[in-house]
């Protein structure tokens, strides 16, 4: 399960979270071929789009990623995922306060992953910053995402 701030505006009906035609689900993507055996799931943690009263995207506030966070743990819940990906400091630091988890926050591309439930989540870098400002390591990111879900995943 990839689990990502918020919704964006779409460009169609049919868009969903993280979609490939992002540069965040691009990455993703490419994590996801590098592991053929991986059925995954992609989420926002809160649903809406947010916005300015310009109309303009913004971050999401705490009262917007405390109403919409229970509809993510309906989604875990239902899916029972084996590992999940908390895209960027945001993300990981809400999920992990939410579920009383530890929220370790990496060194470089080093992740640490806590067992909760059964289901190990996983504080990472999240893609679009890896794509802005360290580009030269995406296939680093990539690859070690990859090691991740092959060591979980046997």
């Amino acid at each position: 399960m990839w689990v990502g701030l918020s919704a964006k505006m779409a460009s169609s009906d049919n868009e969903s979270p993280l979609a490939v035609t992002t540069n965040t689900g691009e990455i993703i993507h490419k994590i996801e071929r590098r592991s053929p055996q991986l059925v995954s799931y992609k989420t926002n943690l809160v649903k809406c789009v947010p916005t300015d009263e310009k109309g303009k995207l913004r971050y999401p506030n705490q009262k917007e990623i405390s109403l919409c966070i229970a509809h993510l743990d309906d989604e875990l819940r239902e899916l029972q995922p084996k590992i999940v990906f908390l895209l960027g400091e945001k993300v990981a630091k809400a999920v992990c306060e939410h579920l009383s988890i530890p929220f370790q926050k990496w060194k470089g591309l080093e992740y640490s992953a806590a067992e909760y439930h059964s289901t190990f989540f996983i504080p990472v870098h999240h893609p679009s910053y890896i794509y802005v400002y360290r580009r030269k390591q995406v296939d680093e990111y990539v690859n070690r995402l990859a090691q991740i879900i092959d060591t979980l995943m046997p």
